[in-house]
């Protein structure tokens, strides 16, 4: 039933009718962190790729030549449908004095992207949320989305992996002490051959989740140009003056993109790397675009015999997580 309360049937004025108009969409920062839209024509769809090639080796004077291989790995993501319908009685509808109720219904196609978002943080936050995926997927690895092993060794070949031990969110001076190091985290990365792994690429676009609790210090840790230096005594136990410095981020090549979400409840945040050449680790396939049918007096018996109507939206995608150096976690 679409009425919440008999007054709606009444002469209701509608200068508030737009009040959650503008609530169903997904955050543009999306498309930065999660790769979207990758066709789909199977029920379970399988990727692979290659590990890092061998490099060469001396081969002195009457020695064999080495001879190495080169490993693959595959996975899998299962396509999933999701679906909602909205129903009402005709007599309601036709009854209503607020008005705009239908229009609010047919916009259930606009959740399509709110969808993509939930389930993003869902596999960000390795949150347990039955109503959209089953159970978290892990990476092609076989560890999750953050990890500090991985099939028994240090993921991407340093010790923490993927995740760096965060000194909170209580100042910007914390935040980008933490960044740094997270940056420097993503630096040592190697790839399956002990060789450096990402190099330009931490020169390009950042992208930071973090939570929307904390936006002021994030906002002055990533935006603000001065920054407030303290200076102690020599043994270090009180603050004797303060000096305004240049903010070492800002003042750098990087072009860090914040994103501040309420998606995000905890003081835990993670860095992601936005760039042409580095996989983004969530990504989503689309086995069937949203599909958007309204059932009524015109097309359904039951509509016609019961005076009932509905907004029916369905689509089939599925979600899962690539390689995954391309992201760091700040734990908290």
């Amino acid at each position: 039933m679409p009425l919440t309360s008999s007054d709606l049937l009444r002469a209701v004025r509608s200068e508030f009718v737009n009040t959650y108009s503008g609530a169903a969409k997904a955050s543009v920062n999306l498309q930065r962190v999660m790769r979207l839209g990758l066709s789909s024509t199977l029920r379970e769809e399988y990727y692979g790729y290659h590990e890092s090639t061998p490099g060469l080796e001396r081969q002195d004077r009457g020695d064999e030549m080495s001879e190495d291989e080169i490993l693959s790995r595959a996975f899998s993501c299962v396509n999933h449908r999701f679906s909602k319908a909205i129903g009402w009685h005709n007599d309601d509808v036709e009854d209503m004095q607020l008005g705009g109720f239908l229009e609010r219904a047919r916009q259930i196609a606009m959740k399509a992207g709110i969808l993509s978002e939930r389930i993003f943080f869902q596999i960000l936050l390795a949150a347990a949320n039955p109503s959209l995926l089953e159970t978290v997927p892990n990476a092609p690895d076989g560890a999750a989305l953050f990890a500090a092993t991985a099939g028994g060794a240090d993921r991407f070949g340093v010790s923490g992996g993927n995740i760096i031990t965060g000194t909170g969110v209580g100042s910007s001076a914390a935040i980008r002490t933490d960044f740094w190091s997270a940056m420097t985290r993503f630096g040592l990365f190697t790839d399956t051959e002990g060789e450096p792994l990402l190099e330009d690429e931490l020169d390009g676009t950042i992208t930071v989740i973090a939570p929307r609790s904390a936006s002021e210090k994030f906002t002055e840790a990533f935006k603000q140009e001065t920054t407030v230096h303290v200076i102690q005594n020599v043994g270090a136990t009180e603050n004797v003056a303060a000096a305004g410095v240049t903010n070492n981020i800002r003042s750098g090549n990087l072009n860090v993109n914040l994103w501040l979400t309420q998606r995000r409840t905890d003081n835990d945040w993670s860095i992601h790397i936005d760039s042409p050449t580095v996989p983004k680790p969530v990504f989503e396939q689309i086995r069937q675009q949203i599909r958007v049918i309204e059932d009524n007096r015109n097309n359904s018996p039951h509509a016609r015999r019961n005076f009932r109507s509905a907004v029916v939206a369905d689509m089939r995608a599925g979600y899962g997580v690539g390689p995954a150096y391309g992201a760091v976690l700040v734990n908290n």
